[in-house]
């Protein structure tokens, strides 16, 4: 080996050590940013595969088995939610909400292992899932070993977030500047404090049930935690109505922040706007709404806390897009005759949301029966689109800070309109095929899928067109995000 060779190896071996070992908010925020969207494009893809074997459910063509499709389903909303979106908020919220309150992330050291936990936690979950593992199957036909395998990837990834979030709400109470009080915090940094503080009330108990699943999996036949077709009823209630809600709230106030510095407008009734999206995020407490605990009788998901926090938060959910259309009134002339990317993704997002409480909403009267429907994978597309775009606006807002000058804002807005694109087509047409009757997990088989066949069938392409157009948009914007990186590393170097 050459003098030059052992440089060029100390050097690669010192870049390494220097990201393993960083404790900076800006390196564990491209981790959690990137990993988070990477993770997010295979949830997606997970999602397109499924849709396509809802194309013909006269058998299991794309996949071996009903217990394999559901196995891919789960993975679908597990690695969309707790493996892919939140972390990529993470990434915004490490770096530019202790910005924000005049200080840095306090806990550093904890912050970062907060995130090599989360990558560590989310590489055994997919391998979990992969090998015939995941969170149980209808059919017991999962492999046991596998399973207690995504479990504990699952506790991994639910500490990673859990100390992440203490170590930011920390930062946003006892971290800001002197003289800076709550009610005078940037909104995405009000956001992020109300979502944090539902988050480390939620994410335990949601760890609780994953412990309890698994041991009552290992060492013998399961007695009822751990039976194969009752693990998903304990974790599930993490991706519906109300607890999924609060994976929109910081991308509200994301939304709200580059409204106002675009428009150079500040938001009127400042005091209304936090008081609403304070209570957005307490609505959105959804522990309560475990299925595997139902009691005889009244489901948990259709008694009284259930049903008032479905219709309560859509008044909620208008008042902040009553702020945003006020903010764009008085200040659409600053804006000039194309608006950035970011606005436009942000006006989206709110959309998206308020459509995502409408439609939870429709899906807890009781007469209609649409607990069980395809009307929840709507609920939770429209929310977790939103979220998507909230995340896209807010990197490409903040990007120059986080990752340095170089942005593609072409290539983010064609992303954006895409995974857009996507969402709607997904959440409409699973409304639609709800309302005719088919179910949210239709299995591989008519008589599963639950449906009378008039017309589902067509809206089940329309939705595989749509998760096509999502995983395109993810696409094109992790291609924007590395072109950003490698003009970012260029002018430094130059």
């Amino acid at each position: 080996m050459t003098t030059t060779d052992t440089a060029a190896s100390d050097s690669t071996t010192s870049s390494f050590e220097e990201v393993v070992t960083s404790t900076d908010p800006f390196v564990m925020s491209r981790i959690w940013g990137f990993g988070g969207m990477a993770l997010v494009s295979l949830g997606s893809i997970a999602g397109f595969l499924v849709g396509l074997e809802r194309l013909d459910l006269s058998s299991a063509n794309v996949f071996s088995s009903a217990d394999q499709v559901f196995q891919f389903w789960s993975a679908h909303r597990v690695v969309m939610v707790l493996l892919g979106v939140l972390p990529a908020l993470m990434g915004i919220i490490t770096t530019v909400v202790p910005r924000q309150c005049g200080g840095s992330l306090v806990f550093p050291r904890a912050a970062a292992l907060a995130c090599w936990t989360w990558v560590i936690g989310a590489g055994i979950t997919v391998v979990g899932f992969l090998v015939d593992g995941g969170l149980g199957t209808p059919g017991s036909g999962g492999q046991r070993q596998a399973t207690a395998l995504t479990l504990v990837g699952l506790l991994l990834v639910i500490g990673g977030l859990l100390l992440v979030s203490i170590c930011v709400m920390t930062t946003i109470v006892s971290g800001r500047s002197t003289g800076l009080g709550l009610r005078d915090l940037p909104f995405a940094a009000w956001t992020t404090l109300v979502a944090a503080t539902v988050w480390t009330a939620m994410l335990p108990v949601l760890a609780a049930n994953a412990v309890l699943a698994y041991v009552d999996l290992r060492g013998r036949t399961a007695v009822r935690f751990g039976v194969e077709d009752a693990i998903w009823e304990q974790l599930s209630w993490m991706f519906t109505h109300p607890a999924v809600y609060v994976l929109a709230l910081p991308v509200l106030g994301i939304a709200l922040d580059v409204l106002s510095r675009s428009t150079e407008t500040d938001q009127r009734n400042r005091d209304v706007l936090l008081v609403a999206t304070a209570a957005f995020g307490f609505l959105s407490f959804g522990v309560f709404a475990q299925p595997f605990f139902d009691t005889p009788g009244t489901p948990i998901r259709e008694e009284a806390l259930s049903v008032l926090a479905a219709f309560a938060i859509v008044p909620v959910g208008l008042v902040v897009l009553g702020g945003v259309v006020d903010t764009l009134r008085r200040g659409a002339s600053n804006l000039g005759s194309k608006p950035p990317p970011e606005v436009v993704l942000s006006i989206l997002a709110v959309l998206l949301v308020v459509a995502g409480t409408l439609v939870g909403a429709l899906h807890v009267i009781a007469p209609l029966d649409l607990l069980d429907t395809s009307v929840t994978g709507s609920q939770f597309m429209l929310v977790v689109g939103a979220t998507l775009l909230g995340v896209g606006a807010g990197f490409h807002h903040w990007g120059d800070e986080i990752v340095g000058p170089g942005a593609r804002p072409g290539l983010v807005l064609l992303g954006g309109l895409a995974v857009a694109l996507g969402v709607a087509l997904n959440g409409i047409t699973d409304l639609i095929s709800g309302l005719l009757g088919q179910t949210d997990f239709t299995g591989a088989s008519l008589a599963v899928a639950g449906y009378p066949g008039s017309g589902v069938e067509a809206l089940n392409f329309v939705s595989v067109v749509g998760s096509l157009a999502l995983v395109g948009g993810l696409g094109i914007w992790m291609v924007a995000g590395i072109l950003h990186i490698t003009a970012a590393k260029n002018g430094s170097v130059a």
